[in-house]
């Protein structure tokens, strides 16, 4: 499909206080070691099938690059499906980065598709991020 577009996740990036809160867009390898958070979404295709989208949360870890925490993402099922890693000062707010950073791509997508992207416990055109 498409690359996530990095000038969507800068917008929710302001929302955190951490200017490093995403560094880069992309990990070089798939999967996010041990899954903390999933959420399971779907969509109808053109072709009327359901299409099960799934969001994998890995547990926040110290970030290999520099001195603060990491915390993987990942997207099955829809966009490039490359994990992603969102960074913080702490595990807490790298954890918060990637939920945001993930609802942002989320969001994003959902928009490519008509907002006909659904959280298993909502209803049309909801997410389940405030």
């Amino acid at each position: 499909m498409h690359r996530t577009d990095s000038s969507v996740m800068s917008s929710y990036t302001a929302e955190l206080s951490c200017p490093f809160a995403f560094r880069g867009t992309t990990m070089s390898f798939e999967g996010v070691g041990e899954i903390v958070a999933s959420r399971q979404l779907y969509y109808f295709d053109e072709t009327k099938r359901k299409r099960i989208v799934s969001l994998f949360v890995g547990k926040p870890e110290p970030a290999r690059d520099w001195e603060g925490y990491q915390c993987l993402f990942q997207l099955i099922g829809i966009g490039n499906q490359e994990t992603q890693v969102a960074h913080g000062h702490d595990s807490l707010e790298a954890l918060r980065a990637a939920i945001i950073l993930a609802a942002a791509s989320l969001n994003h997508l959902s928009a490519r598709l008509g907002r006909q992207l659904i959280w298993e416990g909502g209803e049309m055109d909801e997410l389940g991020f405030l």
